[in-house]
């Protein structure tokens, strides 16, 4: 019987579900889009059926002493319940070694393959629905693309979805490797305005690039790619092809990976939902929220088994001293585990890992540091900040902006509608105004009589200023060190320098052109390409190619444009760029994001790069705040590397 037929079966079903060592004979009942559970008590049993999406708990059955649970009637759950019943086990494609076919990719080859692609090739090709966790630039694109050649799928049945910059350049990489196939090409924002439209005649095979874009269940185009991954699903059955690639699949925290595994496979990992998947990998207490309710507030991942499974403090912290039990304050220590190290054991089969240093022989990054002296007036510029603002996000900003040499400033251009009244001048207001204890700070209006009132907005002309905002720069010794690593580099040609604002770019482009380098700037907005002096505007495409090191026309480019920087924000241009060209990746300023981080410093560390001359990835630290943004992106990159099983790069 198919899964699709099982999960809109109606009525009743008997069936053998393992709990343990043991099976117990349970009753399956099928009412609307709920599953009803019929089953003996066991613990094990009970586990599985609390982890499922939309458990409920309804008693025992008047006329029989055993459990009712229900659950949803949906796939994820369908393939736990296959698994309990040992029906097909939905886990044994997961478990098939992938020799079995890499030495006939070996012996067929259709263009130069390394051994680590081949093995991606074998993974997408028997796995089907997937995930492909491999650092950046170990080919993770040109291996799915072979895969869908090898597997015969049209270019009209393949959807390759990615950020924007991402999109661009794999449409620029599939010409330079002479593909057979052109899947169509769609942004994640396209794909959220698409998805209806696309459901109704769903794709054969989709490819998710850079898919940590599609880790938050709630976000639009998360739930846009699990839509369209279970409506192919149901048309394909497991003939489709669902495969998702990402260098950092968990840059901030391990639950990360939850939906990107259920948009792969759902029922893979045995919760059913994000809340009870990161309560098995942390330690939590219940704490009271300012509306008066109870939230869990997290205490520790369970990322060290040595922390205390209770207050997950290491022993030696204060609170496990005999003085602190004394008063009462301490917490008894009690050994917990690594959840987070196991993690990576769970999902073996549906992913495959791969890091360069394990496949390319390609040189260390270096990393560097460069200090440099704050002047006395810049100091006290941050210190007044740090007393006048009256927000702690406020001050952080404006100091790092403050460290970059410009500061925002909102001015007065003409006036707009007043959007509260729109124009009116006046309001309707509730006299009855009840507020939701359930919602945080969620106030809603009741039915009942309105009062017109001026609009407090706009004071009741209808009109409020229109702000627009502009930078006003001054100098700051980056900029000083900046230009002597121009001059440094003017032999390689090429630069590569990230910035975490829009009016650090601005500056960026100004000062590289005034020292006679061509700029490929890429921020928000897309690429643009700028020329020095009065020289023709170049083709940022063109630019580019400039910038890979591996391009077939390299010399010609050098020729073109000796002289070329790469100014960049890291979550505009971190991604699916080939930017070997140059030694040197300069971060004059970081951003909170510590995905965005780690796949902006591959751009420069991929296969093609210079290996005799590296890779230097150069931090500027001028005020404290560029030190904790480091320091925060330090912290994450730990965390996901221990959640990809990687402990020695932690323990370094």
């Amino acid at each position: 019987m198919q899964e699709k037929d099982k999960i809109t079966k109606v009525g009743t079903m008997d069936v053998m579900l393992r709990g343990g060592n043991f099976r117990y004979k349970c009753s399956l009942i099928f009412r609307d889009d709920r599953i009803f559970i019929q089953a003996p008590y066991n613990e094990r049993l009970i586990a599985e059926f609390k982890a499922m999406s939309g458990a409920h708990w309804h008693g025992y059955d008047k006329e029989k002493p055993i459990k009712m649970w229900s659950v949803k009637n949906n796939t994820r759950n369908w393939f736990r319940f296959m698994y309990l019943m040992g029906e097909g086990n939905p886990y044994a494609r997961y478990d098939l070694p992938l020799d079995s076919i890499i030495k006939e990719i070996n012996e067929s080859k259709k263009r130069p393959l390394m051994d680590h692609q081949v093995e991606m090739i074998a993974h997408f090709m028997i796995r089907r629905c997937c995930i492909a966790a491999c650092e950046m630039g170990t080919g993770k694109t040109l291996s799915a693309i072979e895969a869908m050649e090898r597997a015969g799928v049209p270019s009209s049945k393949i959807l390759y979805v990615g950020p924007r910059a991402g999109v661009e350049a794999v449409g620029r990489e599939l010409v330079k490797w002479k593909a057979s196939i052109f899947p169509k090409m769609l942004t994640y924002d396209k794909l959220v305005s698409q998805c209806q439209l696309i459901c109704e005649s769903p794709p054969m095979a989709v490819i998710f690039d850079e898919s940590s874009k599609i880790k938050t269940p709630t976000a639009q185009r998360s739930m846009a790619a699990f839509r369209l991954s279970e409506t192919m699903r149901e048309v394909h059955g497991d003939n489709c092809y669902i495969i998702l690639m990402s260098g950092t699949p968990a840059p901030k925290t391990p639950v990360d990976w939850w939906h990107q595994t259920e948009t792969a496979r759902p029922g893979f990992l045995k919760e059913g939902d994000p809340n009870k998947f990161k309560q098995n990998l942390c330690i939590t207490e219940e704490r009271r929220s300012i509306t008066g309710g109870v939230y869990p507030h997290l205490l520790a991942w369970l990322d060290d088994e040595r922390k205390c499974s209770r207050c997950g403090k290491l022993p030696e912290a204060v609170e496990h001293t005999e003085a602190s039990l004394a008063m009462g304050s301490g917490c008894k220590y009690l050994p917990s585990e690594n959840k987070v190290a196991e993690l990576y054991e769970r999902m073996r089969g549906l992913v495959l890992v791969k890091y360069k240093k394990d496949c390319l022989t390609l040189p260390e990054k270096i990393y560097r540091v460069e200090r440099i002296m704050p002047k006395p007036e810049t100091l006290r510029m941050a210190q007044l900040i740090t007393k006048s603002s009256t927000r702690v996000i406020e001050a952080l900003t404006l100091i790092r902006e403050l460290s970059d040499g410009f500061q925002y400033d909102n001015i007065e251009h003409g006036v707009i509608q007043c959007p509260t009244c729109r124009g009116v001048g006046e309001c309707d207001v509730s006299t009855n105004v009840v507020v939701d204890t359930q919602a945080p700070l969620d106030i809603t209006e009741a039915d009942g009589p309105k009062e017109r009132v001026t609009c407090d907005r706009c004071g009741g002309c209808g009109e409020v200023p229109k702000l627009e905002r502009i930078a006003k720069y001054f100098g700051t010794p980056k900029d000083d060190y900046v230009i002597n690593m121009l001059d440094e580099l003017e032999d390689v040609g090429r630069v590569v320098i990230w910035a975490g604002f829009t009016g650090s770019l601005d500056k960026l482009v100004e000062l590289c052109l005034s020292e006679g380098w061509f700029v490929l700037r890429v921020d928000g907005r897309g690429f643009h390409g700028f020329a020095p002096g009065d020289e023709k505007k170049p083709d940022s495409r063109i630019l580019l190619d400039a910038m890979d090191a591996s391009h077939p026309n390299k010399l010609a480019l050098l020729e073109a444009y000796p002289k070329l920087a790469f100014v960049g924000h890291p979550q505009a241009g971190g991604m699916a760029l080939t930017l070997t060209a140059s030694p040197v990746a300069l971060y004059y300023s970081n951003v909170f994001n510590g995905e965005a981080r780690m796949q902006s410093e591959d751009r420069i560390h991929r296969a093609g790069m210079d290996a005799n001359r590296a890779a230097t990835i150069i931090d500027l630290i001028h005020l404290g705040t560029d030190q904790l943004v480091l320091d925060n992106i330090q912290k994450k990159k730990k965390l996901q590397a221990l959640s990809m099983g990687q402990l020695h790069e932690v323990l370094k």
